[in-house]
């Protein structure tokens, strides 16, 4: 019971609420991006490029409301920011469903993508408040992944049956089910006094490491969405019909809850550097796996089956790191933005790339990406085991 009591969260209210606001509100879009492509594609009559900025759009405008709230995250309301960002998205994909206008379609779009955006500061700036925050971030993610198999199906019901507007509607009621959750949330970050070998003291939102961390979650989003972006599109053209690949996305997610799962309780066993290096690699294989996937018909399949997997492993383990970086939270809040900053361009610059390439050229640039995920984490990682050297060396002294 013991050691049962070791994987779990010191606050289960943190856990849900947090996961609520930041996933289940701010990052919503990411899970719908396949279909919403489609969708904006067959309903609007866009080709890939304008449906890929149309979304670039949306989480341009996330990022934007995130990063501003940012730097205040250690005495902003952060219940309050949440909520209030959660009604915003709501009404905004209500009225999205309502138009066909893509000139007004766009702002709506940019509003829903605002209202994330608070949602999402919030409640990855939660994860800094807590005494473990890696654990936290495992089971956030494994909410996350437990929410990618439901509206996996449900999305690609929404789209079958509703097109563009049924899908609008479905992220609607997705967020509006999530604000019991978001009402759990502490209003004020309280920092963590009591030590622990992997807190360090607060870094400035602006240092070099906040930086590279920042830099790195953006490389990270970038290459997911590069792929995930046309993951749809790619299975239409192996063969696969939409209902199936509805069915595929679901079971994949059910799959993906190993991932988070291994982060909540392997932890920081083997240290950071190594979950983190393994996670970038891992993603980066399966991106290029499915990517190339028409190709190959099995090689889709089995990539498609390890997407949520290592995505949400190597996520945990990189919001953990980042909020190992500052107690108040700003610098895992301003990550989340640029997460999100990622998720804009990625299907801009795939769409791009697929007119101008194929997929052949999206999947270097998912090559490129990875190379450059690796170069950015190594700064806040160096100062991982330089804190922790130092943690063990003044252990050694008192004793």
């Amino acid at each position: 019971m013991k050691q049962l009591r070791e994987f779990m969260p010191q606050s289960w209210g943190l856990v849900f609420s947090a996961f609520a606001a930041a996933y289940g509100v701010g990052l919503l879009a990411l899970l719908a991006l396949p279909f919403l492509i489609s969708a904006v594609m067959n309903d609007l009559g866009l080709d890939e490029a304008q449906a890929g900025f149309l979304m670039s759009a949306e989480f341009v405008f996330t990022m934007l409301a995130s990063l501003i709230v940012a730097p205040l995250m250690g005495t902003a309301p952060r219940r309050t920011i949440a909520a209030i960002g959660l009604a915003a998205a709501v009404a905004a994909n209500l009225a999205s469903a309502a138009v066909q206008d893509v000139y007004l379609l766009t702002v709506l779009r940019c509003c829903a993508g605002a209202g994330a955006g608070l949602a999402l500061a919030c409640g990855n700036a939660c994860v800094s408040s807590a005494q473990d925050p890696d654990r936290v971030a495992g089971w956030m993610n494994v909410l996350f992944v437990a929410l990618m198999i439901v509206v996996m199906l449900v999305f690609a019901q929404a789209m079958a049956s509703g097109g563009l507007k049924g899908l609008y509607y479905a992220m609607a009621i997705t967020m509006a089910v999530m604000l019991p959750l978001v009402l759990f949330m502490p209003q004020r970050g309280t920092a963590v006094q009591h030590a622990q070998h992997f807190r360090m003291p607060d870094s400035k939102l602006l240092s070099g490491v906040a930086i590279c961390m920042m830099a790195a979650m953006f490389l990270f989003s970038t290459r997911d969405t590069m792929g995930w972006a046309f993951v749809e599109q790619v299975g239409v053209r192996v063969g696969y019909e939409g209902e199936e690949l509805g069915f595929l996305f679901s079971l994949q997610a059910f799959v993906g809850l190993i991932g988070p799962l291994l982060a909540s309780i392997i932890g920081k066993r083997f240290g950071m550097s190594t979950p983190v290096i393994l996670g970038v690699l891992s993603c980066g294989a399966v991106s290029l796996g499915y990517i190339l996937g028409e190709l190959s018909k099995p090689m889709y399949t089995v990539a498609v089956m390890m997407i949520a997997a290592t995505y949400f492993y190597a996520l945990a383990y990189l919001t953990a790191l980042a909020a190992s970086l500052d107690r108040e939270g700003r610098i895992v809040a301003a990550c989340g933005s640029f997460l999100t900053l990622g998720i804009a361009v990625g299907p801009a610059l795939s769409g791009l790339l697929v007119s101008l390439g194929g997929y052949q050229l999206v999947a270097w640039a998912i090559i490129g990406a990875v190379a450059l995920t690796l170069v950015a984490v190594s700064v806040p990682l160096s100062r991982v085991r330089a804190h922790e050297r130092g943690s063990v060396l003044a252990g050694a002294a008192s004793g």
